[in-house]
């Protein structure tokens, strides 16, 4: 084990890299460029967008204010140019900004790097105290960059821009600034700093905070000191906890049995100064997670594609190998961290690329580094995985001979049964039996993870990880895994949200749903990066669904002016969080994903998804696969929606056969793909249904054009509107006036969760009840019952 000694050793030795070079500008130390007091004609910096900010007169003095930010996609920035670079002998430029400390944000300077076209700025190669904390004192922020080498004369573009500050001061240039300035400069960030923002109703809100992911452990340790400036910030915004990756090559690193946790207990350490609870994703089977004494074992079996016979090292979940390694792990990080009380939770990466619940599919995150075989497709090609599905076939078919009938094959023996792509058999029981397998190997492998890491932590909240669209290859079948959280109390936590409010809605809906009526906490995740209209959209989405937590990288929020502005502006949502009213449930062709790769599998062109659109555009929905449908849960709805697939398992069938003939209703369209039938062709149901044998329900068919999906749409309204079985919450909904890109979801208390999700300001009318403007990118709570 490392003693903090030797930690301590490793900071200094990364801050000793951060010493620049003497002689710059001229003798003296710091160089004042710019004084937000002084008089233009006496600046060495040219402030050259002046008309968009103003002076403000503070007790230490005037300072310079810009206008805030107002665009998601180009941020409100003081923009200067240097005089000249004639007195610079040195490789670096080492920058103080000083600023009123007010509000909160990240100051981030750039330096023009190349002047062709449109211009490249670089950013700061190092930085200490650059996070605005709200502490209404003067504070200096300090970054190293490396020299402009143009001519400041011949440029045409500004040298120096600075995003993120609201309150400018001054700005100095040092001669000289080595380890002991760095160390004092991060010594100066303030330990005691107040929330802006705090909930009534607490919840999870999580966020990373600049500690690296990937990478060795040397490149771990020289990230450390920019969580020393976003914990704070974290703190501010109203952030609960941290989120960072543990890795099983970072804390097993020489053998098995030999574990380290030092560099974690660094990062816990910071966040104890700043009362913040860690919430680390747990990765044990990912190729950049595998220490080397594993990987060069015999135990290092990894994923083969059936598409090229290709080997991956992220680990085969048919392994027999990997589960004692698993547990092993899980036993060990619990025994050494849920004492110290420091966890508000964990999440779970038992697979994936990066520590996913699902099967190779994209990124390229490999060992040490390196490149690997990796895409979407079905890695099922390994020996163990062969031997498994015979099993899966064994157990479910008996004999040889029922699986000869149902697949129509002529086997002598379940050994001579080999696993194959599925696009590839012409028979549909065939395919549905092997991506049954297939998903359900899954499943089974994150309950195994789910149930491991509940003895190892029997305290702590433990939360799955749930990514991707819904495509079959990727193995995620998201009521079947939000399912198996309902024996430890867990939760589920959902990867894949975007800018797009309707992907949004998309790729979460039916895990959100299964959460709700299962009893599951609820968690949300963005894919990767998003502007600040994510940000109010994943806000709408955690309060319309009754989330639990949620999650954001930390550069979506804090790095982005306008998306602080905006977060600011609706975190008070997260306190209006209630079950929402819905009566409608779009069908979600669970048995058509597995025959069709068109359902799902093309990100941007999707054949469920853009006629499920259309429904969202009038009403909220829940989705209700066939694991939900069978689960009893269509009962809690009026209306049942089709929008894509013809090929339905009977015993589903049958469930919404009763439903239907109880008095609910369906509303079916005309295209695709058709009239909707068994695997085995028997469509015998969907017949009674068309000519009107539905007992005291009522099904409607659409006749109209399917292109454009919007046509659907208009069709579910209408029918809707004339549905008196509908709450009257949700009848009133379907009556509120507004224009494009404004949604609305019903709480349970009688009030109409509103957002508009547009550039610009939106009028939303309800006759005798509200008539009120909603600002861009704003979410508004209206009451539908007076």
């Amino acid at each position: 084990m490392r003693s903090r000694n030797y930690i301590l050793s490793v900071l200094l030795l990364c801050t000793s890299l951060l010493a620049v070079a003497d002689s710059i500008f001229a003798e003296g130390s710091p160089e004042l460029l710019f004084d937000a007091s002084a008089p233009a004609k006496q600046q060495k910096l040219n402030l050259i967008n002046r008309e968009q900010c103003s002076s403000e007169s503070t007790a230490s003095g005037n300072v310079l204010c810009i206008q805030p930010a107002k665009d998601a996609y180009n941020p409100e920035t003081f923009e200067f140019r240097f005089l000249t670079f004639d007195d610079v002998s040195g490789p670096d430029i080492v920058l103080e900004i000083e600023f009123v400390d007010k509000g909160a944000g990240v100051i981030q300077p750039m330096l023009l790097s190349d002047d062709s076209f449109n211009g490249v700025w670089d950013r700061f190669r190092d930085s200490a105290s650059f996070t605005r904390l709200n502490t209404g004192k003067v504070r200096s922020a300090f970054f190293r960059i490396e020299k402009p080498k143009y001519d400041p004369a011949k440029t045409k573009h500004n040298h120096l821009q600075i995003i993120g500050l609201q309150y400018l001061k001054s700005i100095k240039l040092h001669q000289k600034f080595d380890k002991d300035d760095w160390e004092a400069a991060r010594a100066s960030i303030p330990k005691d700093v107040t929330p802006l923002l705090v909930l009534n109703r607490p919840m999870q809100i999580v966020c990373s905070a600049g500690v690296d992911t990937d990478g060795s452990l040397e490149e771990l340790w020289t990230s450390l000191p920019a969580l020393r400036d976003y914990a704070p910030l974290a703190k501010v915004l109203g952030f609960t906890a941290v989120e960072s990756y543990v890795r099983w090559d970072i804390v097993e690193p020489e053998k098995e049995g030999e574990f380290d946790w030092s560099f974690y207990d660094a990062v816990i350490d910071v966040l104890k100064i700043y009362d913040l609870k860690w919430f680390p994703l747990l990765i044990v089977g990912s190729a950049y997670s595998l220490p080397d004494w594993f990987a060069d074992s015999d135990e290092n079996v990894g994923f083969v594609c059936l598409e090229h016979g290709l080997s991956n090292p992220i680990q085969s979940i048919w392994s027999p190998h990997h589960p004692r390694h698993v547990t092993r792990f899980l036993q060990a990080f619990g025994n050494h961290y849920e004492p110290m009380h420091i966890l508000e939770g964990v999440r779970l990466g038992p697979s994936g690329n990066y520590g996913e619940s699902q099967y190779p599919a994209g990124g390229n995150w490999g060992y040490k580094g390196e490149a690997m075989h990796i895409h979407i497709g079905y890695w099922a090609g390994d020996a163990y995985a062969q031997k498994d599905y015979q099993n899966f076939l064994r157990e479910r078919y008996q004999t040889v001979a029922n699986l000869n009938k149902a697949w129509e094959t002529e086997y002598a023996d379940f050994g001579e049964v080999e696993v194959r792509l599925p696009y590839t058999n012409y028979n549909l029981r065939r395919t549905l039996d092997m991506t049954e397998w297939y998903t359900k190997s899954m499943t089974d492998w994150c309950e195994f993870w789910t149930l491991e890491s509940k003895k190892a932590m029997p305290n702590t909240k433990i939360y799955q990880s749930a990514g991707g669209w819904g495509f079959r290859e990727a193995g995620t079948d998201y009521s079947a895994q939000t399912k198996t959280m309902v024996s430890v109390d867990g939760g589920i936590r959902l990867t894949n949200e975007t800018d797009s409010f309707h992907q949004n809605y998309y790729a979460t809906r039916l895990a959100a749903t299964a959460a709700r009526l299962y009893g599951v906490d609820l968690g949300f995740e963005p894919a990767s990066s998003h502007t600040a209209r994510g940000t109010t959209g994943r806000i709408y989405n955690t309060t319309v669904t009754n989330g639990d937590h949620f999650f954001t990288y930390h550069a979506n929020i804090m790095n982005r002016p306008y998306a602080i502005d905006r977060w600011m502006e609706n975190f008070k949502y997260f306190d209006m969080r209630h079950d929402p009213v819905i009566d409608v449930a779009v069908y979600y062709p669970e048995t058509m994903n597995q025959l069709d790769p068109g359902t799902f599998r093309y990100l941007y062109g999707w054949g469920f998804n853009p006629r499920a659109r259309e429904i969202r555009e009038q009403v909220e929905i829940d989705y209700l696969d066939e694991r939900l449908i069978r689960d009893g849960f269509l009962d809690r709805y009026k209306v049942l929606v089709f929008a894509w697939g013809d090929r339905i398992e009977a015993d589903v069938q049958e469930v919404i056969d009763k439903w239907l003939r109880n008095g609910g209703t369906i509303i079916y369209p005309s295209f695709p793909k058709g009239g909707l039938s068994t695997p085995e062709g028997n469509s015998k149901t969907f017949h009674n249904w068309s000519r009107g044998d539905c007992g005291q329900g009522k099904f409607h068919r659409f006749r109209g054009d399917m292109e454009p999906p919007a046509l659907y749409g208009e069709y579910v309204r209408e029918l809707l509107f004339q549905n008196p079985d509908l709450n009257p919450l949700t009848r009133l909904s379907l009556q509120i006036k507004h224009p494009p890109r404004v949604y609305f979801s019903v709480q349970e208390d009688g009030h109409v969760l509103a957002i508009n999700y547009s550039d610009e300001p939106a009028k939303v009318v309800l006759k005798n009840r509200f008539d009120e403007v909603i600002k861009p990118y704003t979410i508004a709570r209206l009451p539908l019952l007076q």
